[in-house]
């Protein structure tokens, strides 16, 4: 992959639960132009084992699509294209088997994201392709596992909630391969109707203007809803009821002859009609309008907002801030002096400058959010708040070390709960805490403590502070935390010395 910005393209390639689909764009205006793009019917959903693992024949078939994907994004930037998992990924137990073969593929980790940063992805592509300040829209989006429910006024989406059924769980649980019946609908509109009764009240008080429809579910329906002159192409209740009764005449969707839809998906077309059919009746939507946009999109306008410094993540952290009641100069203080630490290590220690650095600062301004809830422990609570809460903007690789980082940022540092990461991740990890501990520790006493007579050596793992004379006269708290730590760095395999200077 080439790394040099020497081409305006962006890509993103979504790993769905039915299909893997990647698009290539790039910037025009306030929007984006689509390029280029390639989908491939890989069914993952239906790849998992009793066990929840997938089977061999699933993740070779997965792999040689993304070997596909990847003659595509020969010219595309390494830091201008996303690959993200969803709903399958994020249940199957050797999803890390496939990401890091994927890896080795692509050059660019996958990033299994939750379903409500799924939900607002999906929101931004609907909300950028068709802006109104004004307008307030209902945004569904039915996947091969899920299905995503998003409210939004004009760019910003206020209520999201994702449902763990999509065209394929629905298809597999209800529906026969061979003949489409009455009785299978009725029993899977019943069960979708089930599992959207929780949000069903808080939905429909949340007064939408449109409805607005996305991805292969839908817009396979609203083709065949135009292909047999049901409609012209926007779904109504009226004719999603007509298409259910046709297909069940006809016995499957085989027999009825469409040309407009690819025969990968009409296996699984009637289980996403089911989900749709749910949706409409629960949510009394009489009307979707189709969008040709969906989550792949919705990654580009993401990375397009962080060049222009519209930063979703930076967003999440400063609601963070807000919401606990972070000590802001003391965060503010800590991740100056973890960035100084970064600067001099970043080469020595093989550390990326962007995206480690980027994490380093996140989890600088993050360590104390548990003080929020408690004094006492605080660096628990902060690490179970940062794995827990809906952080949009980030994945759940990126959650998950976030939060290894505010628990081991003081006190004792568990390493086998580190290292049940891959083994260079796990020492990436690693020194990455390290430096938030000097940070901290160095900042102890919550005020402007005059670093520039305390200076830092690195070689290898090898830290060397020296410490002037009259340092260590004002601040033999900090001196002693210092000499303490290194028996914990040890444990990581760094080597801290303190030395004093005249």
């Amino acid at each position: 992959m080439n790394d040099q910005d020497t081409t305006p393209s962006y890509a993103a390639i979504d790993l769905g639960s039915n299909s893997f689909h990647m698009v290539v764009a790039e910037p025009e205006g306030d929007s984006i132009r689509i390029i280029d793009s390639l989908r491939d019917s890989v069914r993952l959903g239906s790849g998992l084992d009793e066990k929840k693992n997938l089977t061999d024949e699933t993740m070779e078939r997965s792999l040689e699509a993304l070997r596909i994907f990847a003659q595509r994004l020969r010219d595309v930037p390494c830091k201008q294209f996303r690959v993200v998992g969803t709903n399958t990924l994020r249940r199957a137990k050797n999803a890390d088997i496939f990401m890091a073969e994927a890896r080795s593929i692509l050059g660019r980790n996958v990033e299994i994201i939750s379903g409500r940063e799924e939900a607002r992805l999906i929101y931004s592509a609907v909300a950028h392709t068709h802006p109104d300040p004004d307008h307030k829209r209902l945004v569904c989006d039915i996947g091969g596992g899920s299905t995503e429910l998003i409210v939004g006024h004009g760019m910003k989406p206020r209520l999201m909630e994702s449902v763990n059924m999509g065209c394929v769980s629905v298809m597999n649980k209800f529906f026969s391969p061979d003949k489409v019946t009455n009785k299978q609908f009725n029993k899977a509109i019943t069960y979708g109707e089930l599992e959207l009764q929780p949000l069903k009240q808080v939905y429909l008080h949340s007064e939408w203007d449109t409805a607005t429809g996305c991805s292969g579910t839908i817009k396979a329906t609203g083709r065949m809803l135009a292909e047999l002159s049901i409609t012209d192409g926007v779904i109504t209740r009226k004719g999603l009821r007509e298409l259910r009764q046709k297909l069940v005449k006809a016995g499957s969707v085989d027999a009825m002859g469409f040309t407009s839809i690819s025969a990968r998906r009409a296996q699984v077309i009637p289980g996403g009609i089911a989900v749709l059919s749910a949706v409409m009746r629960s949510l009394n939507i009489d009307c979707f309008e189709v969008s040709q946009v969906a989550l792949r999109e919705g990654l580009i306008f993401n990375m397009l907002g962080k060049r222009e410094h519209t930063d979703i993540q930076q967003e999440t952290i400063s609601t963070l801030n807000r919401r606990f009641s972070i000590d802001e100069a003391q965060a503010i203080r800590v991740e100056n002096t973890a960035m100084r630490l970064f600067d001099l290590v970043v080469n020595e220690w093989g550390l990326d400058d962007e995206t480690d650095s980027d994490l380093l600062r996140w989890a600088a301004r993050l360590h104390e959010v548990g003080m929020g809830i408690a004094h006492s422990q605080y660096h628990k609570h902060g690490a179970y708040i940062v794995q827990y809460y809906d952080m949009f903007g980030f994945s759940k690789a990126e959650q998950n070390a976030l939060s290894m980082m505010v628990r081991y940022h003081r006190r004792k540092i568990e390493l086998d709960a580190i290292d049940v990461l891959p083994k260079a991740e796990s020492k990436r990890l690693q020194k990455l805490i390290s430096l938030l501990r000097l940070a901290a520790l160095l900042h102890r006493g919550r005020h402007e403590d005059d670093l520039k007579r305390v200076s830092l050596e690195v070689d290898g793992n090898t830290l060397t502070f020296s410490l002037a004379a009259d340092w260590i006269e004002e601040m033999p708290l900090t001196h002693a935390a210092l000499e303490s730590e290194s028996e914990r760095l040890s444990e990581m395999a760094i080597e801290l010395v303190t030395k004093a200077e005249n």
